[in-house]
């Protein structure tokens, strides 16, 4: 069954994530990259990032933050060409280990055939040539994004099956599902800063954070979207203060750490096979890359 295609016969991506800003580090050049290839994208966030942190009382409060963090995310996504931007509704689970992981209302205890059912109506309405979501590490194991990682992992198949409610859409099968990734080597250097994100945590969980360089599939070359990137992950002002992102870092180190964004294929979940290579092209061209091993850069 083809993939969907808007009025002016774009192929459609289907990213899906957890929180506001998600998307910004690790995929804000890949989108701007299919932006500029012709692909429409789709954009769905399970919750508004009520648990992130608030860089400034001038900007949001904690009634405010996630009306703040929907405007932050739909302005983002407007600096690459992403108009069409959804919320299921969730509220942010928080930090692995804090309060807000007991609230009843958070995403990773919302009931797990919910979740998956509004995930197959998404994906049969929308209907689309690729899914770009978290892997099962959930980068470094936020109880949200593994939470989406497993409501994928159920729905991308529900999806295409003929005996789930047809109330939920024609059946519709995915042909290629990729997952966002970072190489493990580069979170457990950021785990050695004792001002990082990772410093409270325990050498186990350290042990298991991103991916690892030889199961990446795809190092995207976004060098030339850096400025842009950097524009985009400065929109979710709560989360990246006054000093912009990673100023205490040295400009050569940014720009490294800005050029090149990594994808994993997922051939369980990939409904078809294509030609091996960089995947932008052939989603552009609606077609489907096969996996290819790309040692990051």
């Amino acid at each position: 069954m083809p993939g969907h295609r808007h009025e002016n016969h774009r192929p459609t991506v289907l990213l899906v994530f957890a929180h506001p800003d998600d998307e910004a580090f690790g995929l804000a050049g890949t989108l701007a990259r299919l932006q500029e290839a012709g692909v429409a994208t789709v954009l769905i966030s399970t919750t508004r990032g009520e648990a992130g942190e608030i860089s400034s009382e001038r900007i949001a409060t904690p009634l405010t933050i996630g009306a703040v963090r929907e405007m932050e995310l739909r302005a983002a996504m407007a600096l690459v060409g992403v108009d069409d931007v959804r919320f299921l509704g969730y509220r942010d689970s928080g930090m692995d280990g804090t309060p807000e992981n007991d609230d009843p209302r958070s995403f990773h205890r919302a009931p797990f055939e919910e979740v998956v059912a509004q995930c197959v109506a998404q994906i049969r309405a929308i209907r689309p040539i690729a899914v770009l979501t978290f892997g099962a590490d959930g980068i470094y194991g936020h109880p949200d994004h593994v939470a989406v990682h497993r409501a994928m992992a159920a729905a991308i198949p529900a999806a295409a099956d003929p005996g789930q409610p047809t109330g939920l859409g024609a059946p519709y099968a995915v042909p290629a599902v990729y997952f966002t990734a970072v190489p493990r080597e580069r979170l457990q250097a950021m785990a050695q800063r004792t001002d990082g994100p990772f410093r409270h945590m325990s050498p186990d969980t350290i042990a298991k954070l991103g991916t690892p360089a030889g199961d990446i599939t795809y190092a995207i070359d976004v060098s030339a979207y850096r400025e842009l990137k950097e524009r985009v992950i400065r929109a979710h002002a709560t989360q990246v203060g006054e000093g912009g992102p990673m100023a205490d870092l040295p400009r050569e180190q940014v720009e490294a750490l800005l050029s090149t964004e990594y994808l994993v294929r997922s051939d369980d979940l990939s409904a078809a096979d294509g030609d091996p290579g960089d995947p932008i092209p052939g989603l552009a061209a609606g077609s489907v890359p096969a996996a290819q091993t790309v040692a990051p850069a």
